[in-house]
């Protein structure tokens, strides 16, 4: 039976907590060694107790189960330059020091082989896992508005000069980060979660919806190109956002500005911020019942484009449901 994700919580650094979460450790130890499977929370746990413990148990790499969480803690040390002409630094217990040539020499070809290696799995066009499915079209459709830049087109960038493989590198590294963190993502939400509601019209937050808003609108400081996206700051969190929204929609539907109303294109403002929420029908296969349709939440971000917000404003008018809360209602 897998631990609840409560319990893998570290609460204190008291003797008993040691105990009790050495115990944990044990567990965990005994399946790892088997190569058995373990949750993405109790592989959080796991690795970054081998980490940081001070006894024999060995390192990440002779754990299968620790891939993930090495790609992400190598990673987010070089994301902001994959070319190694910066300082690095990482954290190694409670302090952090500054990465030496080897050491980095080391990580950044281990990135550069794991990006060679995520290359290969998104060029796959039939992924029985719906996440990786998702990510693979999203990411090979960056790769492709990568290519058609102009920088690329006219030379500038050309094909597998210095420049384009780096900004290939970050796209494919930046695209597997964001997916080892939707799995620890979808392993939190209960299904209830992904179901968002309004005007009796239920919303699927599923593993598109997910990725492309993580990737477009949460990843400014990693793309290496202007992407003419906006970004979200910090009301809204990844890890929780289908809960956020399915709230937010809730009060709105509750307060009725929006009954009989459209919803593929649902506008609110939020302590004094204005956000979309694109939604639209698609069709989905179930074993079952066939081909089904749904609607899918497509997108999610705030509204910075000048021209977007003035015709969100001429088009509908702003109504106030709670002090931090109003919907845009279409005239």
């Amino acid at each position: 039976m897998a631990f609840q994700i409560d319990v893998l919580q570290l609460r204190n650094d008291s003797e008993a907590e040691q105990i009790r979460t050495r115990q944990i450790f044990e567990v965990l130890k005994t399946k790892a060694t088997k190569q058995e499977t373990l949750t993405e929370h109790e592989k959080e746990f796991f690795c970054m107790a081998v980490k940081i413990s001070h006894l024999d148990d060995g390192v990440w790499e002779d754990y299968t189960c620790c891939d993930n969480y090495k790609f992400k803690s190598i990673y987010l040390a070089y994301f902001h330059d994959l070319t190694g002409g910066r300082a690095y630094y990482k954290v190694k217990e409670v302090g952090v020091y500054k990465v030496e040539l080897k050491e980095r020499q080391t990580d950044l070809q281990y990135l550069y082989d794991k990006s060679d290696e995520w290359k290969l799995i998104i060029q796959k066009t039939n992924h029985s896992d719906q996440l990786l499915q998702q990510i693979s079209v999203e990411t090979r459709n960056e790769l492709k508005n990568l290519s058609n830049l102009p920088e690329v087109l006219n030379g500038y960038w050309r094909g597998g000069s210095y420049v384009y493989i780096f900004k290939e590198r970050a796209i494919l590294l930046h695209s597997k980060y964001i997916y080892c963190i939707a799995l620890e993502i979808f392993e939190t939400l209960k299904n209830a979660d992904l179901i968002l509601e309004i005007n009796s019209i239920q919303i699927e937050f599923n593993e598109y919806s997910l990725f492309h808003i993580l990737n477009r609108h949460y990843a400014q400081i990693t793309k290496q190109y202007d992407t003419g996206k906006t970004f979200h700051n910090e009301d809204f969190k990844p890890r929780i956002l289908s809960v956020q929204l399915k709230n937010i929609l809730h009060d709105i539907d509750n307060s009725k500005v929006l009954q009989d109303k459209a919803v593929d294109k649902i506008g609110f403002q939020q302590n004094g911020i204005d956000y979309l929420v694109w939604t639209s029908e698609k069709i989905k296969s179930i074993k079952g019942q066939g081909r089904v349709s749904y609607r899918r939440l497509d997108t999610f971000y705030p509204v910075s484009d000048e021209a977007e917000k003035n015709k969100l404003i001429a088009t509908c008018d702003l109504q106030k449901i709670t002090n931090t809360l109003s919907a845009y209602v279409p005239k």
